[in-house]
C-alpha cells in the first residue's frame, strides 16, 4: 500500500508508566511506522510526565519539547515536531515558540489543553500565544473533548465547554488557523455519546457555513459521523488525528490502534487501510482520501511533496 499517511495527532514520551528511561525510544517509535503497510508519518507531541510538568513548572515546555526536538530531528520526513505549551507561563511560552518553530521547525502549535494545565483559551494570556502563532505561521491545534461518559466528572469530557472557549478565542483572534482536535470520534463502546454531531451542529449554526479558518480532525474512523463529516466539511479541512499514544509498550501497539483501547481488543484491524475503509464506506472519494491522508496536512503545514 504506497498511499502518504500523515496522523496529525500522536502523543509520545520517551518516559514510560514506570518511570524507567525508554532507551529505545527512536527504533520503537520508527518501527511501528515499518509496520504499516502504508507509508506512514506521525506529528508528535508531549506525553507522559512531560504533560504534568508543562502543567507546573515554565521550565516543563522547554523540557517536554527538547524530547521531541531530538526525536524529530533524528527522522526527519517521518516524524514531524507539535510545541506544547502552557499560556500560563507566557514569556518562557513565547520564547519556547521562537525556538520550536524557528530553530528547530515545528509546524503546529498544540495540544493545547486548558481543561489540564489551569488556562482557558478565551484569555489574554493565550491570545498572545495564539497570536505569537499566527506570526509563525503555524496553525494552532486545540483540545475538545471527543465524547461525553455517564461516569466522567469534567475536565478532559466537557467538549462543548472546550468548544465555546475555542470560539471566544476565535473571536478574539480570527485570522489565526484552528484544528478542533479530535473532534470525529465514538469511543471504545456504546457507552459514550459522542459530541461530533453537536460540533458540526455548532460550526454551521455559528458560522453559516464552515469557516476556512478550521481544520477538523477525525480521531475515530469508524465513528457514526464520519459519513455526515464527509459530507458537510469541505474537503480540504479533514485531518487523520487518531490521538495515538506510546503509553503501552514497547513494543508500542500498531497505529491505528484506540486511544484507551488495547491492540487485542481493537474493533477493527489498527493500520491505515482499515481507515481507508471506513472513508470509502463513508462517501469519500479516492481524491479526499488522498488529501484527509496526507495533501491537506502537507499544504497546512507547508511540508512540500
Amino acid at each position: 500500500m504506497n498511499l502518504r499517511w500523515l496522523d496529525t495527532h500522536i502523543h509520545v514520551s520517551d518516559i514510560g508508566p514506570d518511570g524507567q528511561r525508554r532507551e529505545r525510544m527512536l527504533h520503537d517509535l520508527l518501527d511501528v511506522l515499518d509496520r504499516d503497510e502504508a507509508d506512514l508519518r506521525l506529528l508528535i507531541s508531549c506525553d507522559g510526565p512531560y504533560l504534568g510538568g508543562i502543567g507546573s513548572d515554565a521550565d516543563g515546555m522547554l523540557i517536554g519539547n527538547t524530547m521531541i526536538h531530538d526525536l524529530v530531528r533524528a527522522a526527519p520526513g517521518r516524524l514531524y515536531g507539535s510545541c506544547m505549551v502552557n499560556p500560563r507561563f507566557t514569556d518562557e511560552a513565547l520564547r519556547v515558540m521562537d525556538l520550536a518553530f524557528g530553530a528547530w521547525g515545528f509546524v503546529q502549535l498544540g495540544e493545547m489543553l486548558p481543561y489540564s494545565h489551569g488556562y482557558h483559551m478565551d484569555s489574554d494570556e493565550s491570545e498572545r500565544i495564539v497570536r505569537h502563532a499566527v506570526e509563525h505561521d503555524v496553525p494552532v491545534q486545540v483540545h475538545l473533548g471527543t465524547y461525553w461518559h455517564k461516569d466522567a466528572r469534567g475536565g478532559s469530557s466537557d467538549g462543548m465547554d472546550h468548544m465555546r472557549d475555542l470560539l471566544h478565542c476565535h473571536d478574539r483572534v480570527p485570522e489565526a488557523k484552528y484544528i478542533l482536535a479530535h473532534a470525529i470520534g465514538c469511543g471504545p463502546s456504546r457507552e459514550y455519546v459522542p459530541w461530533a454531531d453537536m460540533f458540526l451542529d455548532t460550526m454551521q449554526g455559528v458560522f453559516g457555513e464552515w469557516p476556512r479558518s478550521f481544520w477538523i480532525e477525525i480521531r475515530d474512523f469508524q465513528s457514526d459521523a464520519l459519513a455526515r463529516t464527509i459530507a458537510e466539511a469541505p474537503t480540504d479541512r479533514i485531518l487523520a488525528g487518531t490521538d495515538w499514544t506510546t503509553r503501552i509498550g514497547p513494543p508500542f501497539q500498531d497505529y491505528g490502534t484506540m486511544f484507551g483501547v488495547e491492540q487485542d481488543e481493537n474493533p477493527f484491524p489498527p493500520r491505515v487501510a482499515s481507515f481507508v475503509d471506513f472513508l470509502r464506506a463513508a462517501g469519500a472519494s479516492e481524491e479526499a482520501i488522498r488529501r484527509i491522508g496526507w495533501t491537506n496536512a502537507a499544504e497546512l503545514y507547508r511540508l512540500g511533496e
